[in-house]
């Protein structure tokens, strides 16, 4: 059967297509998602690296916080004529932080997945390892958005959770909270 487009019965046409329409649709959707995990690993593990170098280097240095602070003048100032913004002095110190806060590969690694750098950074404002782990695999494993996270960390819900004797209470609050703000991602 030869098909008339532009004859009126477009819709009809789309009725018909619409398996397949939304197939295709649902596959580009995914290959997206793939493509943005994929790019995402990479920048996250790309910033972890860049901040093992910077401490490595600054650990070879004689007085380090004046080689330190040369260090990243120097490497931002060249960064950035060639990679633009994302390699601010500012950016660059987070991703020695970054590196300093989670040294093991394998922990950042495991979390990649379903963390951005947006996280990550989030995550560096916590000062207790425990808590910054805790975090850290919370955010990943129950799909936290950035914004459940900074308020996760603004309320103490750590410390709250482990230091409070009504913890079920704690739980349930943050539960109600995080449904609330994952609606609003």
């Amino acid at each position: 059967r030869l098909l008339k487009w532009g004859c009126g019965n477009m819709e009809n046409e789309i009725k018909i297509y619409q398996s397949v329409i939304t197939d295709i649709k649902d596959i580009i959707a995914s290959g997206r998602k793939v493509a943005y995990n994929a790019a995402n690993k990479a920048m996250v593990l790309t910033y972890w690296n860049v901040g093992k170098r910077i401490v490595e280097q600054e650990q070879n240095g004689k007085e380090r916080a004046e080689y330190g602070k040369a260090l990243i003048e120097v490497l931002s100032e060249e960064l950035t004529k060639e990679y633009g913004k994302s390699f601010s002095k500012r950016n660059l110190q987070y991703f020695r932080k970054f590196y300093l806060a989670f040294p093991d590969e394998k922990i950042v690694n495991t979390c990649v997945h379903n963390l951005n750098w947006s996280h990550f950074r989030s995550l560096l404002r916590v000062l207790d390892d425990n808590a910054r782990l805790w975090y850290m695999n919370e955010a990943a494993n129950e799909g936290w958005s950035v914004r459940t996270l900074d308020r996760n960390i603004s309320t103490q819900y750590y410390n709250r959770l482990m230091q409070g004797p009504q913890k079920e209470a704690v739980i349930n609050e943050m539960l109600q909270k995080n449904t609330e703000n994952q609606k609003d991602k």
